[in-house]
C-alpha cells in the first residue's frame, strides 16, 4: 500500500500558519495591533491592553503585556522592557516610594515595533507623509512629530505622544504618560 502524500503548503499559507501560531503565543489582552490612545486632554489613556485610568503600575502592565523580558531597578526609576513588543517603559513615583518596581507608576514609554499604532492608525514603518494625513494637527518639533500634547495648570503644552522619524519613515513612538505625576 503506498504511503499517503502530505499536501504541499505554499509560502502564503505557511506565512499565515506561522502568523496564527505567533498570535496564539501572545499574552491575554494582547492583539496583533496595539493602539496608543489619548483622551480629550491629550493625555495617554490606553497603551494596548493597558488602561492607564484603571491602573498604571508594573503589575497592571504585566497583566496587559505578559511577563517582561527585563526589569532593571534604579535609584529613582524602574526600567521595564518587553522585547517582543519592542517596548521600554519607566515606572517611578514622586510620593516617597523606595521600590519603584513594586510601587511606581508608568511615567514614560518608547516603542519601535510595527505592531503599535496611534488612535488614528499611524504605524511604525509608515512614510512620514502619512503623519499629516492621519494627524492633521501634528507639528514637527526637534526632529519629531508631536501628535498629542497636554497643558497642566495653564502652562504651555507638553508633548504626550511623539512620532520619531528616520529615513523618511516613522521609526517609533515616544510617550509621556505621566501617571507618577508631573
Amino acid at each position: 500500500m503506498p504511503s499517503p502524500r502530505r499536501p504541499r503548503v505554499g509560502r502564503p499559507a505557511l506565512a499565515a500558519l506561522i502568523a496564527s501560531a505567533l498570535l496564539c503565543a501572545l499574552p491575554a489582552g494582547a492583539s496583533a495591533a496595539l493602539t496608543i490612545d489619548v483622551g480629550r486632554g491629550g493625555f495617554v489613556v490606553k497603551l494596548g491592553a493597558l488602561d492607564i485610568r484603571r491602573g498604571a503600575m508594573l503589575d497592571d502592565a504585566t497583566r496587559a503585556f505578559g511577563r517582561p523580558s527585563r526589569v532593571t531597578p534604579g535609584d529613582d526609576v524602574c526600567v521595564v522592557r518587553w522585547s517582543r513588543l519592542r517596548l521600554v517603559t519607566r515606572f517611578t513615583s514622586f510620593g516617597g516610594v523606595s521600590d519603584f518596581c513594586a510601587q511606581g507608576f508608568l511615567q514614560t514609554a518608547v516603542t519601535h515595533s510595527r505592531r503599535w499604532r496611534t488612535w488614528k492608525g499611524l504605524r511604525v514603518g509608515m512614510p512620514t507623509s502619512q503623519v499629516r494625513e492621519r494627524h492633521p494637527k501634528a507639528r514637527f518639533r526637534r526632529g519629531r512629530w508631536v501628535l498629542a500634547s497636554q497643558s497642566v495648570l495653564g502652562g504651555s503644552p507638553s508633548p504626550t505622544v511623539e512620532a520619531m522619524v528616520r529615513g523618511g519613515r516613522v521609526s517609533g513612538f515616544s510617550l509621556w504618560v505621566g501617571a507618577a505625576g508631573d
